[in-house]
């Protein structure tokens, strides 16, 4: 990503993660904004390329229109900015989406790593995130998350125990499941096909 690009994008997030911090909303419902949020999806698919810059607070009011507050009167908090850009390195690297990233590292760990990580260099958090991610499939996080039964996943999508087994612990790899599995898997958790198929958008 141009690194241009990275410091607007990253400005970008910072206002929306300190206008949530500053208006105590809730941090889920943050990651499901950010991770449903057009804009933020072209930032994943474009790697800084084609995606516009838009107005922080345009971008705020798409993703909380349900809260009446000036952007102006939001103070940065320190955390945020630094999770934003630690974000933005990881989806970089990864080219995982941001509903992904969240799974592994949620806003809230996020801020608890920054005493930790937030004098080092970048690449230090990334690694930490490829650390997590390769411990666990999305598909384990998701069952664990949901405390699904993994028998019970596989007759809600009409799939072979043995081979959903397969996919959780990573053995076959989920980008070669059916479109229809993906699908079912993906309606069932309520997360992107993308995302529960670990796709690098």
């Amino acid at each position: 990503m141009n690194d241009n690009y990275l410091f607007e994008y990253a400005n970008l997030l910072e206002r929306v993660l300190s206008f949530a911090h500053q208006n105590k909303y809730s941090l889920n419902a943050t990651e499901k904004a950010i991770s449903y949020s057009m804009f933020f999806q072209n930032v994943e698919k474009s790697g800084g390329v084609f995606a516009p810059i838009i107005e922080d607070s345009v971008l705020v009011k798409q993703l909380f229109p349900e809260i009446t507050c000036d952007l102006s009167t939001v103070s940065t908090y320190v955390q945020c900015l630094w999770a934003a850009e630690a974000y933005l390195w990881i989806q970089e690297e990864t080219k995982l989406t941001f509903e992904c990233i969240f799974f592994y590292l949620p806003i809230q760990r996020m801020y608890d790593y920054f005493p930790l990580y937030h004098e080092m260099d970048f690449s230090q958090i990334v690694n930490e995130f490829i650390r997590l991610y390769q411990v666990k499939s999305v598909l384990a996080l998701l069952i664990e998350k949901y405390h699904y039964l993994l028998v019970d996943v596989a007759e809600e999508c009409s799939c072979s125990y043995d081979v959903l087994f397969s996919y959780k612990q990573r053995r076959r790899d989920i980008k070669k499941a059916s479109v229809s599995l993906i699908y079912k898997l993906a309606r069932l958790f309520h997360v992107r096909m993308e995302t529960i198929s670990e796709l690098q958008v």
